[in-house]
């Protein structure tokens, strides 16, 4: 800097940061953290996930997915019509592909965005906050976003998890 010269502040992106997810009920039976993922073309979960929340699907409805590392992965089946509940009467139904050993519990995919016309605003601090709007009802919700792995543990009623 030349004498006399202020110093000119500049700000720089970090090196990484973390998924976002958010915690909705499942098919009305327990919280999941379900990781937000607008790259991907479909909804999918866990296999143990599925079980656990008690689905049911088509098992002749399948797919192959390429992840990111080039690993090719076949799906169980479809799950049509899961409830996904956000919000105290705030209930959608997604179209979920069941995986059995995916590196996540639930993603969500292009066709969550797209049936609730989603807009994701991101702030420095890599919070984030997602609004989402029920296309039955046409309400629509602001959401905080969780850091993904941070999800409160306890289930549907769990102490010091976020309420409704």
């Amino acid at each position: 800097i030349p004498p006399g010269e202020k110093p000119v502040v500049v700000y720089v992106a970090r090196e990484l940061q973390v998924l976002r997810s958010l915690n909705p009920i499942i098919n009305r039976k327990d919280r999941v953290e379900t990781i937000l993922d607008s790259g991907s073309q479909i909804v999918c979960m866990a296999l143990r996930e599925a079980l656990k929340l008690g689905l049911t699907w088509d098992p002749d409805i399948r797919l192959r997915m390429e992840s990111a590392n080039q690993q090719v992965n076949e799906s169980v089946g479809l799950a049509r019509n899961v409830p996904f509940t956000f919000a105290e009467g705030f209930t959608i139904y997604l179209q979920v592909h069941i995986f059995e050993q995916p590196a996540y519990t639930v993603l969500l995919g292009r066709p969550f965005d797209t049936l609730t016309e989603s807009t994701i605003q991101n702030l420095q601090d890599g919070s984030a906050i997602i609004t989402i709007r029920d296309p039955n009802t046409g309400r629509r919700t602001a959401l905080p976003t969780i850091e993904r792995g941070k999800m409160p543990k306890g289930g549907v009623a769990g102490e010091g998890e976020q309420k409704f």
